[in-house]
């Protein structure tokens, strides 16, 4: 038998050894109309409070995403872009009309 089982016999003898309260354990009258009403009167949850956070976690998500991006292609950015592209003529040499 193991530690959890030991324990859990253990806690059952001990529970039947214990003496039995026979006191009213009924709820007091106006318990149910009391739990009903402050039921009714509470403001009832946003149902999207769920996904306020993951959205939240979406935009961080997105923004390094996006940082990360403009970080790893950095040098594209800062290079030349004016390259003469008359010099060559690219059509004839994919094609080689030659």
């Amino acid at each position: 038998m193991n530690r959890f089982d030991h324990q859990w016999q253990k806690l059952t003898a001990l529970a039947r050894q214990a003496p039995r309260d026979d006191h009213d354990l009924s709820v007091p009258p106006g318990f149910a109309t009391r739990i009903a009403a402050r039921a009714a009167a509470a403001p009832a949850g946003n149902p999207w409070a769920v996904f306020e956070r993951f959205a939240l976690r979406g935009l961080l998500v997105a923004a390094a995403c996006g940082v990360a991006a403009v970080a790893l292609n950095y040098s594209a950015f800062t290079s030349d872009q004016a390259v003469d592209y008359t010099a060559t003529d690219t059509v004839s040499e994919l094609l080689d009309f030659s």
